[in-house]
């Protein structure tokens, strides 16, 4: 290889390098670094006297864990609501966007999500089905310690951790579709993320 072939090489692979590097450097990738196995759980559980004062949100408590697995993060949430027997579990994938809160067509999913950018999510409709479950954007703070999740209604989950089962379309009121969310502990969310398969 001639010098000059080698600089423009060098040049090449450096500037993607950069791009990647770049790509890489947001809030959801430093708190979930691309490390396989790699995560963070975040967590609500509603007192009595919250649940008093908002007595149409049917959701008890909310626990989400976001996962580097087989080359993407993956995301597993759980909604315990007083209405129901069994738990619903959302599962898919959610990245990194500038763009989280547009559909395809370029118009808002959620009106009260403000930010610009987030994460951009979606659900699975079953582990052997390309359907697609629903898309809902997530407010993920700078530093990772905090998010609010935006669910939508209609967003495909299954009743109950057994994925062999079809999933549901989620009929959620309007108190049981913004959640704010903290960190905790990553093995909080462990039991779930070992129960649910990512696809």
């Amino acid at each position: 290889m001639s010098a000059r072939a080698a600089i423009v090489l060098a040049v090449i692979l450096g500037a993607n390098g950069g791009a990647l590097a770049a790509s890489e450097d947001n809030p959801l990738s430093r708190a979930v670094p691309h490390q396989e196995g790699a995560s963070a759980c975040y967590s609500r559980t509603y007192d009595a006297a919250h649940l008093k004062a908002h007595p149409r949100q049917m959701t008890q408590s909310v626990m989400l864990s976001l996962r580097y697995e087989q080359g993407q993060h993956t995301v597993r949430i759980m909604l315990k609501q007083k209405n129901r027997r069994a738990p619903l579990y959302v599962v898919g994938t959610c990245g990194w966007s500038d763009k989280a809160n547009l559909g395809v067509d370029d118009k808002p999913l959620v009106k009260e999500f403000k930010a610009t950018s987030g994460l951009d999510c979606n659900a699975f409709s079953g582990l052997n089905s390309d359907e697609e479950g629903g898309d809902y954007p997530v407010d993920f703070a700078e530093d990772g310690k905090s998010l609010t999740l935006y669910l939508v209604d209609q967003t495909a989950a299954w009743s109950g951790p057994d994925q062999k089962k079809k999933t549901i379309r989620m009929r959620l009121g309007s108190e049981d579709l913004i959640f704010r969310l903290d960190r905790v502990d990553a093995a909080t969310c462990r039991s779930m993320e070992t129960a649910l398969k990512p696809k």
